[in-house]
């Protein structure tokens, strides 16, 4: 005589291993939710701090008038000169400090400029940030 179907056992084992599967599919797809969301602020930084450093070689604000932001400091990114340009955005702050690269009259680089723009943002309650360094020549 022949049995046929499955023993409660075998029914048991398979969906503990059906169910073990499906929480490792539902924590990627978790892991992944979050991944994404972090790039895609980390992407807008990015976006800002080109943006920020662009116009700084736009309007040659590294020779006209120099931004030198505080190390500490987390300014708004659409604080002047850039109000009119940048829209408000409270989850970023930056950080914007140019520099001559040689001041030397004599030196090819003496119209060299250095741009450090770095955009902040928090995720979870931890800081993050990205930096553009840029090299402008004054015109």
């Amino acid at each position: 005589m022949s049995r046929r179907g499955f023993s409660l056992l075998e029914v048991l084992l398979a969906m503990g291993v059906m169910a073990v599967g499906l929480l490792a599919i539902a924590g990627s797809v978790i892991y992944s939710t979050r991944m994404e969301s972090r790039a895609g602020r980390s992407t807008q930084a990015l976006h800002f701090a080109n943006q920020l450093s662009d116009l700084s070689k736009l309007y040659n604000l590294p020779k006209n008038s120099p931004i030198n932001d505080m190390t500490a400091a987390r300014v708004a990114l659409n604080a002047p000169p850039f109000s009119a340009e940048i829209y408000a955005n409270d989850l970023f702050r930056r950080n914007i400090q140019m520099s001559w690269v040689n001041s030397s009259p004599s030196d090819y680089r003496n119209e060299l400029y250095q741009i450090d723009v770095t955009v902040y943002w928090y995720e979870k309650s931890k800081e993050e940030s990205i930096r553009v360094t840029s090299i402008h020549r004054a015109p």
